[in-house]
This record gives structure tokens, sequence and C-alpha cells, in this order.
């Protein structure tokens, strides 16, 4: 009898392995909120460097609020929109960001660090004006490892980050390249992020539990025959 129930666990081991449980997307609301030395959601004009390190903090900005969609297997499917009313280095108007795609661990920094997230994005004006480009989030704690985890920090309820436009690879002759060589315009954007929903299991996860059940039945059976 034992035999015939290592038989059947097996079987069922083989009926689960191609269900593995896959990332869910996960949806942040976009908004206030606050950590140590962060503030909120803003996009931002890139002026004022943070010490010598090559990333700018916040200039002019404008408060954001909207959702933001990532599932962390499968960032090109990025997707989100925000909104912000004000002027940030390109003029006073109302903003729509909307995020189009997504990356990560593709660019390489200051360091050596690289891409925790990099975001793809078409900024609008409600005059008609409109621009393309990516922020990038580098894998760096801006609080010196401080309690809270971040900025930068995605996690499953919550996402803390700021960015730039351009990829900080040499420190401040980047930002100048961008914007004198390139001509765009250098911005930031900081998010503070809940998830709107906890991630539930994936059906996979689900039949392997129900599959889980039934052997305990069958034992249950094999031991009272």
């Amino acid at each position: 009898m034992n035999m015939q129930f290592k038989s059947i666990c097996v079987a069922l081991a083989l009926v689960a392995a191609p269900l593995t449980a896959q990332a869910v997307p996960v949806t942040y609301d976009i908004g206030a909120g606050s950590a140590p030395g962060f503030s909120g959601s803003w996009i931002h004009a890139g002026t004022n460097q943070m010490g010598n390190s090559g990333y700018f903090a916040n200039g002019a900005k404008a408060r954001l609020s909207g959702v933001l969609t990532l599932d962390m297997d499968n960032l090109a499917n990025a997707s989100g929109s925000m909104s912000a009313t004000g002027d940030f280095g390109l003029g006073s108007d109302v903003w729509t960001l909307d995020v189009t795609g997504g990356s990560a661990g593709t660019e390489t920094f200051i360091g050596g660090l690289t891409d925790l997230l990099s975001i793809d994005y078409t900024l609008t004006a409600g005059s008609g004006f409109s621009t393309m480009g990516t922020f990038y989030f580098v894998t760096k704690d801006f609080n010196n490892n401080t309690s809270d985890g971040g900025p930068n920090l995605i996690t499953d309820d919550q996402l803390i980050l700021w960015g730039n436009n351009w990829v900080n690879t040499n420190g401040a002759e980047d930002r100048t390249a961008f914007t004198n060589v390139i001509g765009n315009t250098a911005l930031g954007l900081d998010l503070y992020g809940e998830a709107r929903d906890v991630p539930v299991p994936e059906p996979g996860v689900l039949a392997m539990l129900a599959m889980g059940l039934v052997g305990i039945g069958v034992r249950r059976r094999i031991v009272r025959s």
C-alpha cells in the first residue's frame, strides 16, 4: 500500500509541475505619502544636485496622482496614468503622464549600479504639447539604509521611488549632455504608491493545493483499506 501511495504522490507532482505560480501584476495608487526624506509623488525639474552624486532632486515641481501597474516578471507590460497641474519647467498646464512600458537591469549607473526599474512614458499637456522618454530608478537606497528600506524600493504592497529621465553613469556631466547635446528637458519623478489589492494566488497555486487535498484523501482511503 505504501508503494501505491508514493506512486500517486509522484503523479500528482508531475501534473502540478507545469502550474508553477507566476508573479501577479500589482496596481499601485500613486499619490501622497511619506518616508524619511520623502514627501510624496511629484514630477519636477531636475535642477538641484544631491551633493556631488550626479542625482538631481526637486526643482520646480507639481504633485502627481494616479495609478501604476507593474508585473515584475514582465515589465514590458508596465502601464498606468498619472496627472499633475502646475509648472515643473515646461510651463504651467494640466499634465498627463502615461506609462507605456518598462524594464529593469538594462542600464548602468555611477558606481556600477543598475536600474531597479525603468518606465517609458508619454507626457502630454492640456495645450497639446507632448514629449516622450524614460524615467530611470537606480538600485540605490537614498536614505542610506535607514529602517524604512527606501527609496528606492518596490514590494507587493508599496513602492517608493526617486528617478530622473536620464541615466547617471558618470555624474553631473550626463545631465549636461542630456540637456545641452541631446536637447531634452531634465526631469525627475518621485513616486509613492500603495498597492490597490493584495495579490492573490494564481490558479496554478490553487490547483496544487487542491491536488494536495486529493492526495490526503487518497492516502486515508489506502490506509483504511
